[in-house]
């Protein structure tokens, strides 16, 4: 590929043949990068995948932060770039669309965990200046805009300045929040979910990260290097983080309540920053007591191991959806409820989730669903878990985004959707924070059209209404990145060269699109869409879902996209009578 430069802003030059792999995030790879402004600044940009949601896409318009211990884009947006690979064949020409672009300072230190390599054991008195210190304060202000980190691990930290010294947090923005966490720097809940499927988060989950990330420090080696992720999981949810991961170490008791109050399993019962930046200066606090679920007089066995609590059999069957199927067939969960925990009320109930399962969602999937109610009963605070998919509520949009890039367990998605599953799960919470209670009233407007099988409904519609940040994913424009509905048409006209002669300009990701942003309704434009008597009538009604959008968007330059409505018209005035007249 040539050096081909790509500008951002208007200032900022992004080199896209001059790769920068030590400083690549997952799945975001890194490039040499300049400002106009300031030459002689290092910096570089990382260029995230176009299908999936990006956040900081959606912080633009916010105060931009100040400088503090973590890596904060310098700048953010859309810009063209060659997406049929690095290397095209000799004689073929770089495919160009538009791909999100973050700019960022080149980092001063280096990697902490750099060429495989980890620092020795850090004392107590190290830690709170090296990683202390610089974390509370880069956390103070990512809470004070709203935006939890989700990515402090320890591949993603540098040194403020050379190789020693304090620390700084890696960037964050690049993949869906949690999307790279390692299962141990993940809470119980996030780390049962998918990767892309974890969900916002807040500052609680950095907090939970921070405390695996000290402990880890402080040891010098991983508590956890030779177990897989379902051990590390199982661990946590039996013993309670704490135990499960710093039981066996030697810890002084000041080292011991920081850890325990970090790696609290209930998100009220953690320390928040005030408790850890009082910590680092000497002040005493009570011992966090951990949270462990209620152990039964008996376990039950599930392939071929013996569990004693709720939680751990819900995570059980929903790694082992089959025979959780098989179970829950049997008389044994309700025997095991009722002998193990005197619950009386078990078999009542199981009976209304049976009845909640065949009265929602197809007849092919009632077992399916029942036991999703079930595992979501059995253990609250886990993920949505259906057949292969465990997913947190507010992370629904980014993991649908990527099913539908994989085109995989899009059925199943849509089971779980129609079996009102999501609403069931907010249902079951104690209390809902702002993102959650967001997640509801747009579970509404999912609801009204899962269900619909017309233009501007079904998955199609669930994808845009569940992250408004999810790029427009038809086949037509996917290459553009199109976030906002004013760069819609503008995106349809300069693809229209490369689609087939005749292509009418709409199919269904459009119209959901549409529907999903525009700010008035739509249900009478897509109405007459979905219902028209012939292909003229059709047409017709797809020139008046465009002209709406115009309308709310003007945009008057748009040559290829009206000589395409012009021919894409040709049935419907062939039916005129007196044409020429």
């Amino acid at each position: 590929m040539a050096d081909d430069q790509i500008l951002l802003d208007g200032r900022f030059e992004i080199m896209a043949g001059q790769r920068l792999p030590k400083l690549d995030s997952p799945s975001a790879p890194a490039y040499v990068a300049q400002d106009r402004n300031d030459p002689g600044r290092a910096l570089f940009a990382l260029i995230p995948p176009g299908h999936l949601p990006n956040r900081y896409l959606g912080l633009l318009n916010k105060k931009p932060i100040k400088e503090i211990p973590a890596m904060w884009p310098r700048a953010g947006g859309v810009v063209d770039w060659p997406v049929g690979g690095e290397t095209p064949k000799a004689g073929q020409a770089a495919v160009w669309g538009r791909r999100p672009a973050l700019i960022f300072d080149a980092p001063k230190g280096e990697r902490v965990f750099g060429a495989g390599q980890a620092p020795e054991a850090i004392s107590e008195q190290q830690l709170v200046r090296t990683i202390i210190a610089p974390a509370v304060a880069a956390l103070h202000e990512f809470a004070a805009l709203g935006v939890p980190h989700r990515a402090i691990r320890p591949d993603n930290l540098f040194y403020q300045a050379g190789n020693q010294g304090p620390f700084q947090f890696g960037e964050c923005f690049s993949m869906p929040p949690g999307f790279a966490q390692p299962v141990v720097y993940e809470t119980i809940e996030n780390a049962i979910a998918d990767p892309f499927g974890r969900g916002l988060g807040s500052v609680m989950d950095d907090l939970y990260a921070l405390g695996v990330l000290l402990l880890r420090m402080h040891v010098g080696y991983d508590p956890t290097e030779k177990m897989n992720e379902e051990d590390i999981v199982s661990a946590k949810i039996t013993a309670g983080s704490f135990a499960a991961l710093a039981g066996r170490e030697k810890l002084s008791t000041t080292m011991a309540e920081v850890l325990r109050g970090l790696l609290n399993d209930k998100a009220s019962d953690r320390w928040n920053l005030q408790q850890l930046g009082g910590w680092s200066l000497g002040q005493p606090f009570s011992p966090t007591m951990p949270h462990l679920p209620a152990r039964s007089s008996r376990p039950i066995r599930f392939c071929d191991v013996d569990y004693m609590t709720k939680p751990a059999l819900a995570n059980a069957m929903a790694r082992r959806w089959q025979e959780g199927l098989r179970l829950i067939a049997t008389a044994d969960l309700e025997n095991w409820l009722k002998r193990s925990f005197n619950d009386e009320k078990a078999t009542e109930r199981l009976n209304k989730m049976a009845t909640a399962a065949a009265n929602h969602g197809p007849g092919s999937a009632v077992k399916d669903r029942y036991l999703g109610r079930i595992i979501m009963w059995l253990n609250s605070t886990s993920p949505i878990c259906y057949q292969g998919l465990r997913v947190n509520v507010t992370g629904m949009g980014s993991m649908l985004a990527e099913l539908l890039e994989k085109q995989q367990s899009l059925t199943q998605f849509a089971d779980m959707l129609r079996g009102r599953l999501p609403q069931l799960w907010l249902n079951e919470q104690a209390s809902l924070n702002a993102d959650q209670l967001q997640v509801r009233r747009i579970l509404e407007e999912v609801e009204k059209g899962i269900e619909r099988p017309g233009m501007g409904h079904g998955l199609e519609r669930a994808l845009y209404e569940l992250d408004p940040l999810i790029p427009c994913r038809s086949p037509m424009i996917a290459d553009f990145c199109v976030i906002h509905i004013n760069d819609l048409l503008p995106a349809i006209d300069a693809a229209l060269p490369g689609l087939p002669a005749g292509t009418v300009p709409i199919d269904r990701h459009i119209a959901a699109f549409i529907g999903a942003h525009l700010r008035q309704s739509i249900d009478q434009e897509l109405g007459t869409l979905n219902s028209a008597a012939d292909e003229a009538d059709r047409r017709i009604a797809v020139l008046r879902l465009l002209a709406t959008v115009q309308q709310s968007y003007p945009n008057r330059k748009l040559p290829r996209l009206s000589a395409a409505v012009e021919t894409m018209l040709a049935p419907a005035v062939a039916k005129f009578r007196h044409t020429a007249t």
